[in-house]
């Protein structure tokens, strides 16, 4: 068994377990209150409608997440996509993210997305280190652009290319035929 598949709203507990701590304790997101476990599986059933949403569970429990969303709201935009992982503290440097985004990224390109960005609040090293490993390049920062914790912070973007030229047809909404072996 694949230690990545999609997530399930069974899985809310432990991702919002995952996340809580990035929320309460840092400005890696500026969300300003960790979401509850409803929240969270709320999420997870709104994302796979038209996005992959995917856990690592090696057997020993979710110890990470990513999942993809639309990029911005205009029809022009459909064709991009942003997306965001997570990794459980004490689990970081395992190569975890690094599977997610792996799984996740061959999904996005089958759907048929053209561009890939990442959003990154700055310092984060190993947001930075994964999101280019991986093959992301640096756009360009905002400056200033979140107050969190006392004090201003700028956001990075990334963006990877998954494809060339002109789309071939609409992207094409997330399914779980799309994931062999990658199923709840």
């Amino acid at each position: 068994m694949k230690p990545v598949r999609v997530a399930t709203e069974a899985d809310a507990k432990a991702v919002a377990a995952i996340y809580a701590p990035y929320v309460a304790q840092t400005a890696i997101s500026f969300e300003e209150g960790p979401p509850s476990q409803s929240e969270m599986a709320e999420r997870i059933a709104a994302t796979l409608k038209t996005h992959p949403f995917l856990v690592h569970d090696n057997g020993q429990g979710v110890a990470g997440y990513a999942y993809a969303g639309p990029h911005a709201g205009r029809p022009a935009y459909r064709w991009s996509c942003n997306v965001t992982v997570y990794v459980a503290s004490g689990r970081t440097h395992q190569g975890i993210g690094r599977a997610l985004y792996a799984e996740l990224l061959d999904i996005l390109k089958a759907q048929g997305f053209h561009s890939v960005f990442a959003g990154i609040a700055l310092p984060n090293a190993a947001s930075v280190g994964l999101h280019e490993a991986m093959g992301f390049v640096h756009l360009g920062t905002y400056r200033e652009v979140g107050f969190k914790n006392g004090c201003w912070h700028d956001v990075g973007w990334w963006r990877l290319g998954l494809a060339e030229g002109p789309p071939a047809a609409e992207p094409i909404l997330f399914a779980l035929d799309m994931v062999g072996g990658l199923e709840p």
